[in-house]
C-alpha cells in the first residue's frame, strides 16, 4: 500500500511537471510570434496611441463596458472571474488556436493572454484585433448592408448584442431583449454580476 501511494504521488508529480513544461513551451512559442500577429493592429492604432479607426471614442467605451469592463486595467485576464473570457483572451482564441477546446485549451489561452499578448501588445491594438477576429465589419455588412462606422446607435448595440451569442441575429426577439438590457446597463440602471454575466440578468425587464 505504501509503495502504491509513493508511486501515485510520483506519477502525479511527473504529470504536473509535464504539463508545466508543455505550457511553458507554448507560452514561449506564443511570445515569439506575438509581435508579428499584432503588427497590423499596432499600425492601425499608431502603435497603440489611438483607438481602432472604425470606432468613435463613445462607441469604443460602449464596447469595452459591455464586453470587458476591466479591460483597461487588467493584464489580459480578469482574475476576479478567471473562467470568463476577456477581450484579450477572445483575441488569443482566434489568433493562436486552430481548433480551440476547453480544458487545457482554456489554460493555454489564459497563459498566452497574460504572459504573451498583454506584455507585448498595446491595449488599443488588442481592441482592434478583437473587432477584426470577431468579424464586426463583415457582420455589419451582412446584417445592415453598410460599414461598421456607418451604423446607427441602435444598429451598433444590436451588433454588440450578437457577439457572445452569434445565433441571435439583429431583428430577433432575443436580440431586442439583450439590447434593452444593455441600454439599462449603460444608463447605470442596473449592474452586472461579473464578467460571466453576459445576459445582464439584473437588467431584465421587471
Amino acid at each position: 500500500m505504501q509503495r502504491m501511494s509513493k508511486f501515485l504521488v510520483l506519477a502525479l508529480a511527473t504529470a504536473v511537471l509535464a504539463v508545466l513544461a508543455y505550457e511553458t513551451y507554448e507560452v514561449a512559442a506564443a511570445r515569439n510570434v506575438t509581435k508579428e500577429k499584432f503588427a497590423k493592429y499596432e499600425a492601425e492604432t499608431a502603435n497603440g496611441t489611438k483607438g481602432p479607426s472604425v470606432l468613435s471614442q463613445e462607441r469604443q467605451d460602449i464596447l469595452v463596458k459591455v464586453q470587458d469592463p476591466r479591460f483597461w486595467s487588467h493584464s489580459g485576464v480578469d482574475w476576479s472571474y478567471p473562467l470568463s473570457t476577456t477581450v484579450t483572451q477572445s483575441v488569443v482564441k482566434k489568433l493562436y488556436f486552430e481548433d480551440f477546446r476547453p480544458g487545457f485549451g482554456k489554460i493555454k489561452q489564459t497563459l498566452i493572454a497574460y504572459f504573451a499578448v498583454a506584455p507585448l501588445s498595446s491595449k488599443n491594438a488588442q481592441l482592434a484585433a478583437f473587432l477584426d477576429v470577431n468579424g464586426f465589419e463583415a457582420l455589419s455588412a451582412k446584417w445592415f448592408g453598410k460599414p461598421l462606422q456607418s451604423l446607427s446607435d441602435e444598429e451598433f448595440l444590436s451588433l454588440i448584442a450578437t457577439n457572445n451569442t452569434p445565433k441571435i441575429a439583429p431583428g430577433s426577439k432575443e436580440n431586442g431583449e439583450r439590447v434593452a438590457r444593455i441600454k439599462k446597463y449603460l444608463a447605470g440602471k442596473c449592474e452586472r454580476r461579473g464578467l460571466s454575466d453576459v445576459w445582464l440578468d439584473q437588467c431584465a425587464a421587471s
